[in-house]
């Protein structure tokens, strides 16, 4: 056992560097043949809307979004802005993915490091690259990756103690919530730290003072172009109004927004996304609070839709949407079980990711006050916040490196016990032997 010990602690870092060459190479090769993949459904709709603005020659939004059902993605459709500018195309932008992916290997494997041991820190990194979702990461064009990059790098810099590092996480979880709205998420989690830590005042401004100034910047400059202080996505009240009628599952549903007899049926009428999104929250607010039974009882199939495949960065492909592939299997049988057979295989890490996850958290009840189980309030809080809207699986995601973490605990602390017991055994027969030669 002990000689298995030292084996296992030579032999995670060659394992290491091996993966991540093949996995790297994979990757340049899915940029290279899906360089110019023709986009659909949000990635298509943030294409759309850049190509739209540099036509205008400004940034997004501006007045002539007004009228627009929501804005989504800004800071993402402004970066496809900035990229075309640049390169002369989107696809440059899966580039970038590449590189955000690569990063994030070696972020990973240095917060798991800090908070458990090196060798926990490469099995994270490992079971990272072995998922099978963040292996199609760069060919999406998505905010999921730049959002969850942007605040992977932020708590790396807040578990720095020096100012600057902390001053530059305030403008990286500003811009993330500029992309996405869940930064509050994350936020939230690193003042936690900053208290446990015992961290002094100096921290907090220098966290507070460069986040709430970049938010200012970027709500102020769309504030020119639009009249509105748009520092974020509007588009909250949208996705709380199809989770809020009668025919809701929990899902992705524009259905509910065309029948009369739903309260998220505005009437007819020119309306600015601020005033649509006022009006579908209060109908909304106005569903939920008279059918309160219906929206809670959406709440596990919104879990187990949100968790119970990984493949959503494979079906950017065109030929790949669930709606396409679920349209080609309607109706026969023997489709669908290949289908959910598919979806489950491509799944398999990730399924065995979650399982030790929840077998370091069940190992671990009795000790989670601990500083370094601070970060599992990322997948609690940040399942809370997302199930309250619609759903859909590519949703976990920036969730998924805080799991994958605990998952490589879990993995050290499982081979740790098996090569206890086989210690163990091996005592025992010894003695066993030894008393029966005498």
């Amino acid at each position: 056992p002990k000689r298995a010990k030292e084996m296992i602690g030579k032999k995670y870092r060659v394992v290491f560097r091996i993966m991540f060459v093949i996995w790297v190479i994979l990757q340049v090769c899915l940029v290279i043949k899906y360089w110019d993949m023709p986009n659909h459904d949000d990635a298509q709709a943030y294409v759309k809307l850049a190509s739209e603005c540099i036509a205008r020659g400004t940034w997004y939004p501006d007045v002539h979004n007004q009228y627009e059902d929501f804005i989504f993605g800004p800071g993402y459709v402004n970066l496809l802005i900035g990229i075309y500018h640049l390169c002369g195309s989107f696809s440059f932008v899966r580039l970038l993915n590449l590189l955000m992916n690569i990063a994030m290997v070696f972020e990973i494997r240095k917060l798991a490091g800090r908070m458990f041991s090196n060798k926990t820190g490469y099995y994270a990194a490992i079971l990272y690259m072995l998922i099978f979702s963040n292996l199609y990461a760069p060919i999406a064009v998505l905010t999921d990756l730049p959002f969850t990059f942007l605040l992977l790098t932020a708590l790396l810099l807040c578990n720095v103690r020096r100012l600057f590092p902390v001053a530059v996480a305030g403008v990286l979880i500003a811009v993330a919530n500029w992309f996405r709205p869940l930064a509050i998420v994350f936020l939230f989690v690193i003042l936690l730290l900053f208290i446990v830590q015992k961290r002094r005042w100096q921290s907090y401004a220098a966290l507070a003072l460069p986040l709430v100034l970049t938010v200012f910047l970027i709500g102020r400059s769309a504030k020119e172009r639009t009249g509105h202080f748009v520092y974020q996505a509007v588009s909250g009240g949208y996705n709380l109004a199809m989770s809020s009628f009668d025919e809701a599952n929990g899902l992705v549903n524009f259905n509910g927004f065309g029948d009369p007899d739903n309260y998220i049926c505005l009437p007819p009428g020119d309306y600015t996304y601020m005033e649509r999104d006022s009006l579908l929250k209060r109908a909304s607010v106005r569903w939920i609070s008279e059918h309160p039974f219906k929206y809670v009882s959406q709440l596990p199939f919104k879990l187990a839709a949100l968790y119970c495949e990984d493949t959503w960065t494979e079906r950017v492909k065109p030929d790949m949407g669930f709606r396409v592939v679920l349209s080609n299997v309607e109706g026969n049988n023997l489709k669908i079980m290949e289908l959910i057979v598919s979806l489950a295989l491509k799944s398999i890490v990730y399924y065995t990711v979650l399982l030790l996850f929840f077998y370091y958290v069940w190992t671990n009840r009795r000790d989670l006050l601990r500083e370094r189980n601070l970060y599992l309030l990322i997948p609690v809080l940040g399942t809370a916040v997302t199930v309250l809207f619609v759903i859909t699986s590519r949703y976990h995601y920036p969730y998924l490196f805080a799991i994958t973490i605990y998952a490589a605990a879990g993995l050290d602390a499982f081979i740790q016990n098996e090569l206890r017991k086989i210690a163990e055994s091996v005592d025992l027969f010894v003695d066993f032997l030894c008393v029966n030669s005498k």
